[in-house]
């Protein structure tokens, strides 16, 4: 409770940049985690979906098949809109590190973590998605609302972005190792959707810290 107490604090503040948005997506673009941080989604993710019984409104609240409607939970708390972003997202997703890109996207020289960091895939309206590719295929896309990115601020324009970056490098890597510590349970799914307290926890830990670091 502690945890969610804390990241209702940091989404209550005002901020220049907000995290508002998660999706860990596997090798074949199967979802495997995918969730909201926002002071309704908090609440939302924690209750169960009302039940269904027309195909077409399933359908509707679920376009891309991302949930099973069975046992709903914090895995299963993304909003249609972000449900649309990250599906296109993930086309530029393909066209910045498919084949075909020859690994342009890279950082010459980068190596371990730095050499996953994909950067801005696209910007949606007032929310930008950023990405990162492990060695093993799996796609990190996080959700952000940046008001640094949407005034034109001179001098520190570079600056400011260079520091979000940073921040977003450092948190994906952190995801990245609550990925690996959750692949290495025996008990895990390892291509079934996440479903881990524990996993939860410590993203709602470090989305928390991120976004109440960037409160304004």
């Amino acid at each position: 409770e502690s945890l969610q107490v804390a990241l209702h604090s940091a989404l209550d503040q005002s901020h220049t940049m907000a995290l508002v948005g998660l999706a860990v997506v596997g090798r074949e673009n199967e979802p495997l985690y995918l969730r909201d941080f926002g002071a309704d989604s908090l609440s939302a993710s924690a209750e169960a979906a009302p039940p269904t019984t027309d195909a077409e409104d399933a359908d509707a609240s679920d376009p891309f098949g991302f949930f099973n409607r069975e046992g709903r939970g914090a895995n299963d708390s993304c909003s249609l809109r972000h449900q649309f972003i990250i599906h296109a997202a993930l086309d530029r997703f393909e066209e910045m590190t498919g084949p075909s890109s020859g690994g342009r996207w890279r950082t010459p020289g980068a190596v371990g973590n730095n050499a996953m960091w994909v950067g801005l895939l696209c910007p949606m309206e007032e929310v930008r998605v950023y990405g990162y590719l492990t060695n093993t295929g799996i796609k990190f896309l996080v959700l952000v609302e940046d008001e640094d990115e949407m005034m034109i601020q001179s001098g520190d324009t570079n600056k400011q972005t260079s520091a979000r970056d940073k921040d977003l490098k450092a948190f994906m890597v952190v995801l990245h190792d609550l990925f690996v510590e959750y692949t290495l349970n025996p008990f895990s799914k390892l291509r079934g959707k996440i479903s881990s307290r524990r996993f939860d926890d410590g993203v709602l830990k470090c989305v928390a810290a991120l976004n109440a670091k960037h409160a304004a």
